[in-house]
């Protein structure tokens, strides 16, 4: 039976399209970094999207917060990585970028701050909301917002890359 544990495996997938964008940018592969870029794009926002959605609520309504796991901890983490993701996507996509050696040292140091927020927002969801949702909601209440989560994300997903395919 799925469970919220299971939406974590969108983390998993987000951790390597991030390493392709990196391969590519590292490569100075500038078609290849642009397309990595918006596969990793379309998933975190889709990941995010369904989060502020659906499971926040349901967190938030059944008082599952705690000091180190809160709806506006969630939420600024999630605001901080669309700034860092919208900022990448600016570079990436800026006209006359040419993907040199000096540009791809900026990108390579821009990525590994989105990387470090990602990666501390994997720990913390981990550790104190996905599993406390489970927990909180019983197997099968939490089946059926995994569901749904799972359902909404992939609609976002799908939505975000038909608008901002090149």
């Amino acid at each position: 039976m799925p469970s919220c544990q299971n939406l974590l495996e969108s983390h998993a997938d987000l951790a390597s399209r991030m390493q392709s964008h990196l391969e590519a940018v590292v490569m100075g592969d500038l078609s290849a970094a642009r397309h990595t870029f918006l596969r990793f794009a379309a998933l975190l926002i889709a990941h995010s999207g369904s989060e502020d959605e659906i499971l926040i609520p349901v967190f938030e309504q059944n008082g599952l917060e705690s000091n180190g796991c809160s709806v506006a901890i969630l939420q600024k983490e999630h605001a901080k990585l669309r700034r860092l993701l919208a900022a990448e996507q600016t570079r990436v996509f800026a006209d006359d970028v040419a993907l040199d050696a000096p540009t791809r040292i900026v990108w390579v140091e821009s990525l590994h701050m989105l990387k470090e927020v990602l990666e501390h927002h994997d720990m913390r969801e981990r550790a104190a909301f996905n599993p406390v949702l489970d927990q909180a909601l019983g197997a099968e209440k939490a089946a059926a917002l995994a569901q749904k989560a799972s359902e909404r994300e992939a609609e976002i997903e799908a939505a975000w890359l038909a608008e901002n395919s090149v």
